[in-house]
């Protein structure tokens, strides 16, 4: 972690929407590729099987509808963060580092690479998020029967 810290969180947040980005572009794919199928399905002397892959397509075309949005809501969580250092004490938008992990407190997202460190980008309404929130440095606390201390609040 060469870099200032502000700079360093831009890197992870841009990683983390190019990573949406790329969800949404499939779930539109899908959605586009389910359409098709399903307009182009002839209707043959068995009603039944046609009605049936219908069905399915617009199933599918519903589940990557609502792949996209949740991608689309993810965003607009992580548009809003504010990145600024907050001190010591852990808020939304900070990086901590503990004795066994690095946190990003933005969007409930899981884990990412960045400099060859796992970074796990959590929501601050996520169970860990709750337990962190208003921590400082120093502070330790036990998550999953884990012991756990705050090495550094970005």
């Amino acid at each position: 972690m060469s870099q200032t810290p502000v700079p360093y969180k831009n890197q992870l947040v841009n990683i983390i929407k190019s990573a949406l980005q790329n969800r949404m572009a499939e779930a539109n794919a899908a959605i586009i590729s389910a359409k098709d199928s399903r307009d182009s399905d002839t209707k043959s002397s068995a009603g039944d099987k046609y009605e049936t892959g219908r069905e399915m397509m617009q199933m599918e075309m519903n589940k990557a509808e609502l792949q996209m949005q949740a991608a689309k809501k993810l965003l607009h969580e992580l548009d809003k963060i504010d990145l600024k250092s907050s001190g010591n004490k852990v808020k939304p938008g900070s990086l901590v580092t503990t004795n066994r992990e690095i946190f990003f407190m933005t969007i409930g997202f899981g884990k990412i690479e960045f400099e060859g460190k796992e970074v796990f980008v959590i929501s601050p309404a996520s169970p860990l998020g709750t337990i962190l929130l208003n921590k400082a440095t120093g502070t330790s606390f036990s998550f999953q029967g884990i012991e756990r201390l705050i090495v550094s609040v970005i």
